[in-house]
């Protein structure tokens, strides 16, 4: 049988985790991954994830019918607040309280689409997005459309025979910006 867990390792062991990865807390008590993996179960902190109450980016994408990588775009560059935390095994995540993405998407309005998000979806839900869901019928939101391979080998095809990026874009049904970016990607890669 191994060592006795003393309260101070207790204490550590809960202040870490979430900020620490298993090997790392492990290390630093001079303790088996298996063992704080067994501590931390037993003292139900098994999941920091769950623990926490907190919606990952992903959860909260799925919620609001966007791309996850939409909701990871607005914590980098539009100041939705996040705590980014590490799980057992060292996997990232960006957690999020729907208290403050309420109060964020309130000064943020323009760039979603709460005529999409079904009543109730992310509780408690304030009463302005009921207006908002109204006011969005009308609006229209960029949303990120996949390349497929079959646009990538026309595009290809259409600017080795000439024809124009804005050409090609009305073709494509797509921006001329995001047809000069893919059609520089592809270059980089056939180069």
């Amino acid at each position: 049988m191994g060592r006795k867990w003393t309260g101070e390792d207790v204490s550590f062991l809960q202040k870490r985790v979430g900020s620490c990865s298993l090997s790392a807390i492990a290390k630093q008590l001079n303790r088996s991954e298996v063992a704080v993996l067994l501590k931390l179960k037993k003292l139900g902190l098994g999941n920091t994830k769950n623990a926490t109450g907190l919606l990952t980016g992903s959860e909260l994408a799925e919620a609001l019918n966007v791309d996850r990588k939409t909701v990871h775009h607005w914590v980098q560059f539009h100041g939705l607040e996040a705590t980014s935390r590490i799980t057992c095994y060292e996997r990232k995540f960006c957690l999020i309280d729907v208290d403050s993405f309420w109060q964020w998407a309130e000064q943020n309005q323009k760039k979603i689409d709460f005529s999409i998000i079904e009543k109730h979806t992310l509780p408690p839900e304030p009463e302005w997005v009921d207006d908002a869901r109204k006011t969005n019928t009308e609006k229209t939101i960029k949303i990120y459309k996949r390349w497929t391979t079959k646009e990538i080998e026309l595009l290809i095809r259409w600017k080795e025979e000439g024809i124009s990026l804005n050409e090609i874009a009305e073709k494509l049904s797509r921006s001329r910006i995001s047809v000069e970016r893919r059609y520089a990607r592809c270059k980089i890669i056939l180069e």
